[in-house]
């Protein structure tokens, strides 16, 4: 069980990071996104194509250069939607403000805060 002051301090941080700037444009990019239905479809058949085509080639299968080009293709038009875009862009401007709340918690806590953050997704996966 955590005691209070730990709840109250995990709390207080959690407001923090949702009142910071980079963390608000990345929610509005991110629910832009998702109000997209053609983001979101073309996102969505993405990944079931590169789940499909992963699958047939750990099964031994050789792909055709039609497939490939067709994956390049869908990737390339992904990644040049707008709201995909923005998102996308939102998160890589969010990451390194996100790495360095990790690294004062590591030095803070004195421990690796990513590596028991990680041990912790692994526990539950």
């Amino acid at each position: 069980m955590l005691s209070p002051e730990i709840i109250a301090a995990a709390q207080a941080l959690g407001e923090s990071l949702r009142q910071h700037p980079l963390v608000q444009a990345y929610h509005l990019a991110l629910s832009r996104f998702e109000a997209d239905p053609e983001a979101v479809d073309l996102e969505q058949r993405l990944y079931a194509l590169f789940t499909d085509l992963v699958r047939r080639q750990e099964g031994g299968e050789v792909l055709s250069r039609a497939e490939i080009q067709f994956y390049n293709n869908l990737k390339q038009q992904v990644f040049q939607h707008p709201s995909i875009q923005a998102r996308e862009e939102a998160l890589n401007a969010l990451k390194p403000y996100l790495a360095t709340i990790a690294d004062e918690l590591t030095l803070r806590l004195g421990i690796d805060y990513s590596a028991a953050v990680l041990a912790v997704e692994n526990h539950s996966a």
